[in-house]
């Protein structure tokens, strides 16, 4: 088994982002708050992605949507509802899962690891 590696949060809700730093941690991962994502991250580890909410991600895409491509990790989008201009943006900005809460099950964790080993879409 690959190590779990890094999981980038960016999520608006204090709440939600405690919770799932908590579960990712359970199952392994290194979960750390993205509070800034105009630039790319710093540390360089070789297992990260991106976790965002639809929030943060509309914000995002409304400072012109390429952000995300710079980074050039994978990224697991959380939505309340997918929506055909939502996947749109979502494909555009190269996103590599999106998920429809609420989120049952394992379906984030198996997301977040298939976003890893670089066989999710």
């Amino acid at each position: 088994m690959a190590e779990a590696g890094t999981v980038l949060i960016a999520v608006r809700d204090s709440v939600l982002t405690d919770s799932l730093r908590f579960s990712l941690e359970l199952e392994g991962y290194e979960a750390k708050l993205c509070e800034r994502l105009l630039d790319p991250p710093a540390d360089g580890a070789l297992r990260t992605c991106l976790l965002l909410d639809q929030e943060v991600f509309t914000t995002l895409w409304g400072r012109g949507g390429g952000v995300l491509t710079r980074f050039g990790l994978p990224t697991v989008l959380m939505v309340n509802q997918r929506t055909k201009r939502l996947m749109d943006h979502a494909n555009a900005a190269g996103v590599t899962t999106v998920l429809e809460k609420p989120l049952l099950g394992g379906v984030l964790f198996e997301a977040i690891r298939s976003a890893l080993d670089g066989d999710a879409r």
